[in-house]
């Protein structure tokens, strides 16, 4: 036969007990709060090198269509990247090559840390594409 109100006693925490889980959140807490800031910093990484591919390759497609230029790329990239990137843009340089038939756009930049007790940490940013140049060519008789 069981006591009356002895389980109500067993599950109420003795005062050593909340200070140990106490002393376990204050241990834990900063653990997660370091994983959900790599998380973060992984995401907006992942993101801006998305970006500088897509701009890259946008940029070369553009300095490769027929009557176009390798600076109308190039400008067309940098633009690109100002509208995905914002103030990030600034760290990034774009640059290319025209190869009479082909065309390399390339950008190198640095991607700011959002940890907050590293001030001047970056990670790096690179992309290339080579695109065909677009010409038209008359067929044989033509």
């Amino acid at each position: 036969m069981t006591t009356p109100g002895r389980g109500r006693r067993a599950a109420v925490l003795s005062g050593s007990e909340r200070g140990q889980a106490m002393v376990e959140a204050a241990l834990a807490f900063p653990l997660l709060l370091l994983v959900a800031i790599g998380l973060v910093q992984f995401a907006l990484f992942y993101h801006a090198q998305n970006v500088v591919t897509g701009a890259v390759q946008d940029g070369a497609r553009v300095a490769a269509a027929e009557d176009r230029t390798l600076e109308e790329g190039i400008a067309h990239a940098n633009a690109l990247l100002r509208a995905g990137l914002g103030r990030s843009a600034g760290e990034v340089t774009v640059g290319g090559i025209d190869g009479g038939d082909a065309i390399a756009v390339e950008a190198r930049g640095r991607l700011r840390t959002i940890i907050p007790w590293v001030a001047d940490a970056t990670l790096p940013l690179w992309a290339r594409s080579v695109a065909s140049k677009e010409r038209f060519r008359a067929g044989p008789g033509g």
